[in-house]
């Protein structure tokens, strides 16, 4: 059997582009986002091109307990992931005091909690690959995206303390910084204007 890869974040940018390197890879694909018909779009080109099975689960990852409701699906549908790419986050673009609070919360409920409760499946079955997407502001803080870039921070501390924590276990964690790149993230932090990017 092959193995089977779950992409959070996979209708567009990196994760879309992480998903067609997957596939190329003969791997089988679960797609995650909120958008269904971009992620049958993907799937049904990705199943065609590469000969693989790619379904998806559209899915609200900023909600409470979307992680457990991912797992509960794989579950019901007999699926086990041999390779979880958390990918899915968002940004926003301004001086703390003056963010929309319940956005804020949204941002950490994806960005954290759903990335850190989609990855103990993994651990507990001790195989398997895990793949945390954080981004170059990792290494620095950010005023006027203050509690995106400390969300980044954490993803990058949790990853390197479980690559110790896994060592010799039969699982990887790794942690991918990719650096200001052209997705769907300028305009969800109404940054298109940012010499940024």
């Amino acid at each position: 059997m092959r193995e089977v890869a779950l992409v959070t974040g996979a209708s567009g940018g990196i994760g879309e582009d992480l998903a067609r390197l997957i596939a190329a890879g003969g791997r089988d694909l679960v797609l995650v986002a909120r958008s269904a018909p971009k992620l049958q779009a993907l799937a049904d080109e990705l199943s065609r091109a590469h000969n693989i099975t790619a379904t998806i689960l559209s899915q609200d990852l900023s909600e409470p307990d979307a992680a457990g409701k991912v797992a509960r699906i794989m579950a019901e549908r007999q699926v086990t992931i041999d390779v979880l790419v958390n990918n899915a986050g968002f940004g926003t673009f301004g001086e703390f005091a003056r963010e929309n609070p319940e956005e804020q919360l949204r941002m950490l409920q994806l960005n954290i909690v759903t990335l850190t409760s989609l990855t103990p499946g993994m651990l507990e079955r001790r195989r398997g690959r895990v793949l945390n997407v954080a981004s170059t502001v990792t290494f620095q803080p950010g005023p006027r995206m203050a509690v995106y870039y400390a969300s980044k921070a954490y993803v990058m501390s949790l990853s390197l303390a479980l690559t110790e924590e896994t060592a010799d276990t039969g699982v990887t964690v790794t942690c991918l910084c990719p650096g200001p790149t052209r997705t769907g993230f300028q305009e969800r932090a109404q940054m298109s204007k940012s010499r940024l990017f």
